[in-house]
């Protein structure tokens, strides 16, 4: 059973991003959280355009995919590099949210980024 996962938003901050990314980057960020795991204190998230859309089907692939470019742009995501030699391997992601005003907490409360 997946546990539990806490998403808050903190205004003006998390205004503020949803102003500047749009709804469906927040949506994104939503799912990529909820799948992310700690390592040492950075979340890390392994996830396909495919697989996020498929979780969010309000969203088309295409549109998954430009709201992730924009996220990386914009620092939130990074890729890491990976080993893997198949063309079609997963990325894997670095969440950063700084400045977004989106924090995971645990169910407990403490806040974990």
């Amino acid at each position: 059973m997946p546990t539990e996962t806490r998403i808050e938003h903190r205004y003006p901050a998390a205004l503020a991003f949803v102003q500047q990314h749009g709804p469906d980057a927040v949506a994104i960020v939503h799912d990529l959280l909820a799948h992310a795991e700690r390592r040492g204190n950075r979340l890390v998230v392994e996830a396909s355009v495919r697989q996020v859309a498929d979780r969010l089907a309000f969203l088309s692939k295409d549109t998954v995919h430009r709201r992730l470019r924009q996220l990386l742009r914009a620092g939130i995501i990074r890729r890491l590099p990976t080993k893997s030699t198949t063309t079609f391997a997963r990325p894997v992601y670095i969440l950063d949210l700084a400045g977004t005003g989106i924090s995971l907490s645990s169910p407990s409360g403490r806040h974990s980024a």
